[in-house]
């Protein structure tokens, strides 16, 4: 199984558990938690084809530089 079906499955599992929740407060938790599985169905092939993805300390891409950090490196 690849990472992003594993991803799929999870979110499958966490909307199952949010159907089956037994109140309003656990089912949103539920709900929250599967869409965070399949939004990182939309970030995992950039992380799989960026350089960052071969540290695995970068779990966040850098940023631009700014005018400002341009500027103080001349």
């Amino acid at each position: 199984m690849n990472i992003l079906d594993e991803y799929r499955r999870n979110a499958r599992e966490c909307q199952r558990m949010a159907d089956n929740a037994g109140n309003a407060t656990d089912k949103a938790s539920w709900l929250r938690l599967a869409a965070s599985w399949l939004s990182m169905i939309k970030s995992e092939p950039r992380r799989l084809f960026s350089q960052e993805g071969e540290n695995e300390s970068a779990d966040q891409p850098w940023p631009d530089p700014s005018e400002e950090d341009s500027q103080a490196s001349h």
